[in-house]
């Protein structure tokens, strides 16, 4: 698998996969010169192992950065044994080999400071073919995703990792600092290259459209970058462009970002076989190896959807569109108007082979459906997404706010009935008085991005029952138990649904038998929205 380069490029290394959005670093121009690396390796290959283990286990003198990927990029430039084996000093031994094991260490280690680390490790298997530096990196990012994720896609606290599965116990002032989003980005785009898994750019696309864009202010300024340092998920949180703490390292990286909105848009396979894409954002590609292009059309996420239009000459390939995880209904795809049959599968691709003519479009319908997403250690506190849009409430108090949202849930699980848009701005609701924004919008007003879930009482529908909704031990309720088996096709099939857990419930003694009564005959009776 290859990342790609422009015709007048040097080859780049050998992966099977191609990325058309990869930008070339000048390596060629540090390869000329012998000083700097012959320096590094003259320098760090005279230091004891024992030492160099030790400088790099440090905080934060051990944070090295991106050193290995260069590296290892200038290897696949000159092939050069010492640069390879500049490379290797930078292992940080007992990290690796516990992460190929699939020991999480990563408790108490300096997020920043290592997430580089994995990156390196993966492009040092392509220069050595070591799977542990390879397994190692695949490991690593299962420690991270879901289990050290905040809902915007972020990941750490105070600039440290903490303890597996604890989210709500870690959420502050200082959490999810913008460079751990911005870094985590690479080694994902990277272990793509060797395992097309679809997750990869699930995870790409929560921290991209959440987290790495609500990291700027949305205006212009001459002087100062106007990017965050930390997020902050406290409830009224507001964002410090500024920071108070001086020049962050947050803002080198937030304006890099600005220049890689493009990258893992599309891969392709060496062959030249299929085309993936990845992202649904406007967007052009040439594809010189099939003699086409791809225009990509779309106000993603503000339209649920894009078009992609063929241009160039003619060429047979397989279209791989991702169906995301949260694309439970209603995905859909039309060529030149026309539907192409299959079964699109969320989490999954949709490939559309067939030869393609110039002016051949490609129309993608990506329903967004509004859900909620619990945090690990506490289910209560949840997070508001619709589609892969994180909404956060704007309000000004320093406490969690309680909303409720099953009161007019749809058939399909959907509770977006249960919000009222707001005319003019698209992606904003309202709930109870409150208005729900994208996280990505850059301002500065107080927001709350979790929630405490609170729904009282059994509603169906806007029918009321009159019943307490209970909870279990673990917090789950009743309504939890019945919608998690959404969608369902009929009220027939939500009724059914209703009826079982009810009867699941007062066999527990968690139910009486005539509140149980009272529940299923309101779902019965109760109106839905589809």
């Amino acid at each position: 698998m290859t990342p790609s380069r422009p015709v007048d490029a040097p080859p780049p290394p050998p992966y099977r996969l191609v990325d058309y959005s990869y930008a070339v670093r000048n390596l060629e121009l540090l390869g000329s010169m012998s000083s700097p690396d012959h320096w590094m390796h003259a320098r760090l290959s005279a230091l004891p192992a024992a030492t160099l283990q030790r400088m790099w286990g440090l905080f934060s003198s051990g944070e090295f950065g991106g050193i290995v990927e260069a590296v290892c990029d200038l290897h696949t430039l000159t092939g050069r044994a010492e640069h390879l084996a500049l490379a290797r000093l930078f292992d940080l031994d007992r990290l690796i080999d516990a992460c190929a094991a699939n020991t999480d260490v990563l408790d108490g280690l300096h997020a920043n400071q290592h997430i580089p680390v994995f990156t390196g490790l993966v492009r040092l298997h392509d220069e050595t073919g070591e799977e542990r530096y390879l397994t190692a990196a695949k490991n690593f990012w299962q420690m991270v995703v879901p289990h050290r994720m905040y809902g915007i896609g972020g990941t750490s606290s105070g600039e440290f990792w903490r303890a597996r599965d604890v989210i709500a116990g870690t959420i502050g002032a200082a959490t999810a600092e913008t460079c751990c989003a911005y870094n985590m980005l690479k080694p994902i785009r990277t272990l793509f290259f060797h395992e097309q898994d679809p997750a990869y750019m699930d995870s790409y696309e929560r921290a991209l459209y959440n987290q790495v864009l609500g990291s700027k202010q949305d205006r212009p300024d001459t002087e100062k970058p106007l990017v965050t340092y930390f997020a902050g998920l406290t409830p009224g949180h507001v964002r410090d462009y500024t920071p108070k703490q001086g020049t962050t390292c947050c803002e080198g990286t937030g304006l890099e970002s600005a220049t890689k909105y493009q990258d893992s848009v599309y891969f392709a396979e060496a062959d030249a076989s299929a085309l993936y894409v990845n992202l649904y954002s406007p967007s052009a590609l040439t594809w010189s190896a099939k003699g086409v292009t791809v225009t990509q059309t779309t106000r993603f996420p503000e339209e649920q959807g894009s078009t992609l239009t063929i241009g160039g000459g003619s060429a047979s390939f397989t279209l791989l569109l991702r169906v995301p995880s949260w694309a439970t209904a209603g995905f859909r795809v039309t060529v030149n108007g026309r539907a192409v049959p299959g079964t699109p599968v969320p989490g999954g691709r949709f490939g559309v082979s067939r030869t393609w003519r110039p002016g051949d479009t490609v129309r993608v319908l990506v329903p967004f459906r509004l859900r909620v997403e619990r945090a690990l250690d506490d289910p209560t506190l949840q997070t508001l997404f619709l589609g892969p849009v994180n909404l956060v409430a704007r309000h000004p108090s320093t406490g969690l706010l309680r909303c409720a949202l099953y009161s007019n849930a749809g058939l399909s699980g959907d509770l977006l009935p249960s919000l009222t848009p707001v005319s003019g701005k698209p992606l904003h609701h309202t709930l109870n008085g409150v208005e729900f924004a994208p996280f990505a919008e850059g301002t500065e007003d107080p927001t709350h991005a979790c929630f405490r879930r609170s729904e009282p009482r059994v509603i169906f529908g806007t029918s009321d029952s009159g019943v307490a909704n209970p909870a279990r031990s673990d917090g789950v309720t009743l309504l939890d138990e019945i919608w998690a088996g959404a969608p369902f096709g009929s009220r027939v099939a939500l009724v059914t649904r209703v009826r079982a857990t009810v009867s699941d419930w007062v066999s527990a003694g968690l139910l009486g038998g005539a509140d149980g009564d009272k529940v299923v005959r309101t779902a019965r009776n109760a109106s839905y929205a589809p």
